[in-house]
């Protein structure tokens, strides 16, 4: 049985062929109008149960952040805003949320709970307010592959990872948006 995407060898695992499938079957419905539409964070967090002879995880991924940035535009184009987003205001919105004192960005996991380390939170934070401020560039494959040690007591998962989702939306409307103004000409 061929599949979409090339598979790992027996002795490795990848993500669940039948489940990958099955998901990506979904996006298309949904991008064909038959279904409600998917989210981009639905795609973002999509999650395969890993098996012996599954689907290359890179291979998949890639696949993923392809397909939610078709559903970021297909979601900027239905908004009424004609594919636009008031990148400045959002931009400004994330450097007020990403600013806030060194260790208290986020709620805390609790003292028993464990969440992501606040300096490296925190240091990362730095480095997108930077990139927004017009410093150094920041992908958005840069924010997804963001990594956070695990701390007794640390910043919420759930919470960092919300923000990152929306810095990553921003990123991909953004690069969209340069790229149609770097098409359009002169």
């Amino acid at each position: 049985m061929s599949g979409r995407f090339p598979c790992v060898g027996r002795l490795r695992k990848g993500y669940h062929r039948r489940q990958v499938d099955a998901f990506l079957n979904s996006i298309e419905v949904s991008l064909s109008g038959a279904l409600p539409p998917l989210s981009a964070v639905e795609i973002r967090q999509a999650g395969f149960e890993l098996v012996h002879g599954g689907y290359d995880t890179e291979a998949v991924d890639a696949a993923l952040d392809e397909l939610e940035e078709r559903v970021l535009v297909r979601q900027g184009m239905s908004s009424g805003r004609r594919g636009r987003v008031d990148t400045p205001g959002e931009a400004d919105f994330l450097k007020a949320e990403l600013t806030a004192p060194y260790m208290k960005r986020f709620p805390r996991a609790g003292a028993l709970h464990r969440g992501y380390d606040v300096d490296d939170v925190d240091e990362f934070l730095d480095r997108l307010v930077s990139a927004l401020e017009g410093g150094a560039p920041v992908t958005a494959d840069e924010v997804r592959a963001a990594p956070f040690r695990p701390r007794r007591g640390g910043y919420a998962e759930d919470a960092v990872d919300e923000t990152l989702d929306r810095v990553v939306e921003f990123l991909l409307v953004l690069g969209r948006e340069r790229s149609v103004h770097k098409d359009a000409g002169p």
